[in-house]
């Protein structure tokens, strides 16, 4: 379970993140839900432990990982954009920080993700689909105890990112994960993640399902911002 608990985040001299409370139950996924610059992917560089809060603390089972560094933390993160390596193939990059000898790692990945027979293309020879899966196969292939997305489907068409919304809840499922997934889009959110918390200039404003959030929106900025 994740425990984030009265975060703050300065950065150059400016808030991003202000008393930031949010709570990952195991084997649930949560979607990070705000507009454009509003401090998603700040609150998922801290967890990640890339970004370090001026206050505040991050838990894991109860235990304070807030100064742990970013490799001991056994969480997993993908970014918007997929950021392949493109002079690795794809097995290569599934592979890339596993240990020696994770050949079988590897291909049980791209199994995952339906690719497994492509572990000996270059990324280059890919589709912006079959890229996303490679990076999502990257990211699971460690077994991390957290899952996090930032924007998973942002770089992708309209048609490929509904497509592909349906399995990616499928695979995180199915690996009972627990994760968090950042996304501005609330349908895109609503169709992945169990429960959304909205965050606004650096601020959770309200956290349920996006039924619950429609019915009983907090204040304006939260109606106006569903719609």
């Amino acid at each position: 379970m994740l425990q984030v608990r009265d975060l703050d985040v300065i950065l150059g001299g400016k808030q991003i993140l202000t008393d930031v409370d949010l709570e990952v139950d195991d084997g649930e996924i949560v979607g990070i839900l705000g507009p454009s610059g509003s401090g998603k992917s700040t609150l998922l560089r801290a967890i990640a432990g890339i970004v370090h809060p001026s206050a505040g603390a991050i838990l894991w089972d109860g235990v304070d990982i807030t100064a742990l560094p970013t490799h001991r933390r056994r969480f997993g993160l993908m970014f918007q954009g997929f950021a392949l390596f493109p002079h690795l193939t794809v097995g290569g990059n599934v592979g890339f920080g596993l240990d020696h000898g994770s050949t079988g790692r590897v291909g049980e990945a791209l199994a995952w993700v339906g690719m497994e027979s492509f572990a000996d293309r270059t990324v280059d020879d890919l589709s912006g689909g079959e890229k996303q899966r490679v990076a999502l196969a990257r990211t699971l292939a460690p077994r991390p105890r957290l899952v996090m997305l930032d924007e998973p489907l942002g770089a992708l068409d309209r048609n490929l990112r509904e497509r592909l919304i349906t399995e990616t809840r499928t695979l995180l499922k199915d690996r009972k994960a627990t994760a968090i997934v950042v996304t501005h889009d609330s349908e895109e959110a609503d169709a992945i993640c169990d429960r959304l918390a909205l965050l606004n200039a650096g601020r959770i404003i309200q956290t349920g399902t996006l039924d619950q959030l429609v019915a009983n929106p907090r204040d304006q900025w939260v109606a106006d911002f569903l719609g």
